[in-house]
């Protein structure tokens, strides 16, 4: 083979190594105008890249497709762009000038990342615990196919990465939270995760069993501890031996059986009512609350000491209203379960979706499950329609200016932000929304700056 085909061949290959790398690469000429993208880029941002090649990065702004950037004049220097495209995505591009022999740039090479995704390594990066890089996968991989723990946005994918990383640990979790937001679902996919999954796992819920019994249901008691204490009975602790113990509302339990259980948790022993040997235990605590366990120590009524004992890993749940993508699967979640328990085939307009989605759901994810076994007993017809959604959805939905005297410049704008925010959130690109609002694209883009959304 000639020394021409070898370099040809060579050619061929780098090509061919650009054009399915994933990381995307963007070749410019010497103005900024684009004049290759590989498929990596279409990938990434979710553009065709017929609607990036042959455009300036300040053309596509003004097309709508990158919605806010951070622009820096091309000069001999490698740079760095940040970008918000219109479907959601943000962009960091890194562009370096290529020169020839008389010193002249022809051209500019970038290499395109999706931002949130190099957050995500970075993050990972400084948290990362000591586990087996291919188990940890199988976990990850595990946790996005269970059927219990719904969502895919970005804080719930950040959650099951953390539960991931902990899950074959021994460390205890504390788990908060707003009540209704899942806590019990994630203690359970822990267990099933860990290592104990074989063994049992107890969920006490300190905030149900009353203060005179509590003691005796956690260590159990012997024959004659008490009146009516005709047999000796193991507790909730020494049942769950060997397990995962969830103490649920951990913030409800008594300070005085607070010192009992942290003795328990740094001892692994316990000692019954009414007894005086002592059983050693082997257990993984989990804690969860719904209260600022911090506040309730400065306050005096929860142990500093017990406190640190179990905030050794926080898991930080985000209420629903803080991650609504998550929304629209978990909602046809419940809708197919209740179709099944109901014997219905109930399905969701548009308008209603769009309720559902916007509502603050103060409850979370137990009030959405239990809106939709509602909708699905009460809806008349097999489309669930805006009217039948709870009353509440609806009011906060919209904007009240009954008795409310503005402007009428601040009215119009208010009532412009309010329609085109609708026409993002259902259609997937600005010039889609533009069609259904009947406006120019431009307007639109135009207006979407003016009024901040």
């Amino acid at each position: 083979m000639s020394s021409l085909s070898v370099s040809l061949a060579k050619q061929e290959f780098l090509l061919e190594a650009v054009k399915q790398s994933y990381e995307g690469f963007l070749l410019a000429d010497p103005s900024g105008r684009i004049f290759y993208a590989n498929q990596a880029v279409e990938t990434i941002s979710g553009i065709s890249n017929d609607e990036i090649v042959g455009k300036t990065a300040k053309e596509m702004e003004e097309a709508g497709i990158i919605i806010s950037q951070s622009m820096k004049v091309l000069k001999k220097d490698p740079l760095t762009i940040s970008q918000k495209l219109c479907t959601g995505v943000e962009i960091f591009i890194t562009s370096k000038p290529v020169f020839n022999n008389s010193g002249e740039i022809i051209c500019y090479v970038s290499n395109y990342r999706e931002l949130s995704s190099l957050n995500g390594l970075h993050k990972e990066h400084h948290n990362q615990l000591n586990i087996n890089y291919s188990e940890l996968q199988q976990l990850r991989a595990q946790l996005l196919k269970t059927e219990d723990w719904i969502g895919s946005s970005y804080k719930t994918k950040a959650l099951k990465e953390k539960v991931a990383k902990v899950a074959k640990t021994e460390a205890i979790l504390l788990i908060i939270g707003e009540s209704g937001v899942g806590k019990e679902v994630i203690s359970k996919t822990i267990h099933k995760i860990s290592n104990r999954n074989n063994e049992p796992y107890i969920q006490i819920n300190c905030g149900a069993i009353p203060e005179s019994l509590m003691e005796a249901e956690l260590f159990g008691y012997e024959k004659g501890a008490f009146t009516g204490a005709v047999t000796a009975k193991p507790g909730l602790l020494e049942v769950a031996n060997g397990g995962t113990v969830l103490l649920d509302e951990i913030g409800e339990m008594p300070l005085h059986l607070q010192v009992k259980l942290l003795r328990v948790i740094q001892t692994k022993e316990i000692t019954r009512v009414g007894g005086t040997s002592t059983k050693k235990l082997d257990i993984r605590f989990l804690a969860a609350t719904n209260r600022d366990l911090k506040k309730l120590v400065e306050q005096g009524k929860f142990r500093e000491d017990l406190y640190y004992r179990l905030n050794v890993i926080p898991i930080k749940i985000p209420p629903l209203r803080d991650r609504k993508e998550d929304i629209p699967p978990l909602s046809q979640h419940f809708l197919s379960k209740y179709n099944v328990k109901y014997s219905t085939n109930k399905h969701i307009s548009d308008d209603a979706k769009r309720v559902l989605c916007e509502y603050s759901w103060p409850g979370n994810v137990r009030q959405l499950e239990n809106t939709m076994e509602q909708l699905v007993i009460l809806s008349e017809t097999e489309e669930i329609r805006l009217f039948d959604l709870p009353k509440e959805m609806i009011k906060e939905n919209t904007t009240e200016i009954e008795d409310e005297i503005i402007p009428l410049k601040q009215l119009r704008e208010r009532s412009e932000r309010k329609m085109i925010k609708l026409a993002l959130n259902r259609y997937r690109s600005i010039r889609e929304a533009a069609k259904y609002l009947k406006v120019d694209h431009s307007t639109l883009v135009k207006k979407i700056k003016k009024l901040g959304i």
